[in-house]
């Protein structure tokens, strides 16, 4: 098992991952596939929970959406750190943001189970509704231009614009809108959004002035 979480750290803190997603997460986890991510598996747990005749309530849907939204910047991330593989520190950045997006996936994919099991702190069903057409229309824009291949300029200001827009607000909002049992526990996995912008921040500034851009 790949990704943010690995079979190491399943085998290591299990109380944690049962905790967090349920023994049936767990298991999967321990049995999944060397090419399988933790991330696939809480994925796949969450779409078989929501076919058991529960009414998916609009916030679950909110999650489920910003959930694929980071997915699909990991995705771009990724097909950046391949894009680059030649300049090994360019490279190393990228895969770094693609690990953390991967993580606030599976961070989303917690909070679309405690929103399940109602526990809200707060209403916010009507959350960031707005927000959901421009960040659509920015990662189509994104994706397209990945694909054809870009510069490494415009591929550090592919970061800024994903991560100065909606994407890291709503994040924290839905994250911090549930009652996560053991939240530090389970957090400490993961760079959340103030480290990562600091990190983005900090290395994008670097990679201009090494570069010369």
């Amino acid at each position: 098992m790949k990704g943010v979480i690995t079979k190491v750290q399943v085998l290591q803190h299990p109380v944690v991952i049962a905790e967090s997603f349920g023994v049936k997460v767990l298991w999967r986890a321990l049995w999944a596939g060397a090419r399988e991510t933790f991330l696939e598996v809480v994925l796949r747990s969450a779409e078989e929970e929501a076919h058991l005749g529960m009414e998916e309530i609009k916030l679950v849907r909110t999650v489920k959406l910003f959930t694929g939204f980071e997915c699909r910047a990991e995705a771009i991330y990724l097909r950046l750190s391949e894009e680059f593989a030649g300049a090994p520190e360019v490279a190393r950045f990228f895969s770094t943001l693609a690990g953390h997006e991967e993580g606030h996936a599976i961070v989303l994919s917690r909070v679309r189970r405690e929103v399940r099991n109602g526990r809200l702190w707060k209403e916010s069903r009507a959350l960031h509704a707005e927000a959901v057409e421009g960040l659509e229309a920015r990662f189509a824009e994104y994706e397209a231009e990945v694909g054809r291949g870009v510069t490494l300029a415009r591929a550090l200001s592919i970061v800024e614009g994903l991560e100065g827009s909606e994407l890291n607000v709503v994040f924290d909002t839905l994250n911090g809108g549930v009652d996560m049992r053991s939240r530090s526990r389970f957090e400490r996995f993961f760079v959340l959004t103030q480290r990562h912008l600091g990190y983005c921040s900090e290395e994008v500034r670097r990679l201009r002035e090494m570069h010369g851009l």
